[in-house]
């Protein structure tokens, strides 16, 4: 029962909750039921991003019936410069004339989340890159599709794009130095480790956890934490020892730091929570995950937590 919620957490996969607050705990495994007959939420879920990739195969194709079918009637499109086209008949002739101008082009994506809300809606967001035939880039940015389920269709009702923004406006890994290194948090006999080191030339950061319980270690796992190079964002990718896996993104603050993380349980729920951190001193981490679901079910927030620098 305990897998429900090992992938919303702020800085890794599983919540510190899961280790050290027992009321989490219990909202989880209430929440279980639902993740085992949560088929049709996932099934919605492999729709979106279905829909996703029949606009990259049509946009590669320049097949602009083929894009435009892939929209609402009264659908509205903004693209990068703010230029906005109402409707599938004006984004189709939009799409025209781009094939025309623009023979050869093609579009690669990469889908950071998709959130179904309620069943017939759901937002996407992603990054996008632009490249020539012979495989010269051409631009970057990032993207939020808003699909509309009709009938047994998802369907893009709204689509803004965002160039990517110059490097001298882009967050910096660097105002995340002062994460680097091991801290702890506990409570009566269970613990929770983190250690945070660079890697890659300092254009990474890796996290590793350790989940204990008096002494026997009860998870573990690893984040990798990066810059999208495509949207200029701080992201993350998380890997639990129990087969789960996570993204977020990430918005640095002047003391601490809001991550949207979205994951997926090793059954194939999925999870989502913002988790939100902030460091009153130099060797001080509090921690509060909430607005959290798994499997479609609401959580409760996990409690605060307070973590404590062992080393630098």
């Amino acid at each position: 029962m305990k897998k429900v919620i090992l992938m919303i957490a702020l800085i890794v996969v599983i919540g510190p909750s899961v280790c050290l607050a027992e009321g989490s705990k219990k909202s989880a495994e209430k929440a279980l039921p639902a993740a085992q007959v949560q088929n049709p939420q996932i099934a919605e879920d492999k729709a979106v991003r279905s829909s996703a990739e029949a606009f990259v195969n049509a946009f590669n194709k320049a097949d602009v019936k083929a894009v435009g079918a892939l929209w609402t009637n009264d659908c509205e499109y903004i693209d990068e410069t703010g230029r906005v086209f109402r409707g599938r008949d004006a984004i189709e002739k939009e799409y025209a004339a781009f094939f025309a101008a623009n023979p050869g082009l093609k579009v690669e994506t990469s889908i950071s989340s998709v959130k179904v809300l309620a069943g017939n809606a759901a937002i996407e967001d992603g990054t996008s890159i632009l490249k020539r035939a012979d495989g010269v880039l051409v631009s970057r940015g990032a993207y939020t599709a808003v699909h509309l389920k009709e009938g047994d269709k998802w369907l893009m009702a709204s689509v803004r794009e965002y160039a990517s923004p110059p490097l001298s406006v882009r967050p910096k890994l660097a105002d995340l130095e002062w994460l680097i290194g091991d801290w702890s948090a506990s409570k009566d006999a269970k613990r929770l480790e983190f250690s945070f080191r660079w890697i890659a030339d300092k254009r990474f950061i890796e996290l590793s956890y350790t989940a204990r319980d008096k002494d026997t270690v009860s998870r573990s796992g690893i984040q990798i934490i990066g810059r999208d190079p495509a949207s200029g964002n701080v992201v993350s990718w998380s890997f639990d020892s129990t087969g789960g896996y996570g993204h977020g993104q990430w918005t640095l603050l002047k003391k601490g730091l809001i991550t949207e993380s979205r994951g997926m349980l090793p059954d194939g729920a999925p999870t989502s929570s913002t988790d939100i951190a902030s460091r009153p001193d130099a060797d001080t981490l509090t921690w509060q995950s909430v607005n959290r679901s798994a499997a479609g079910q609401r959580l409760n927030d996990a409690e605060l937590l307070t973590f404590k620098r062992k080393s630098r």
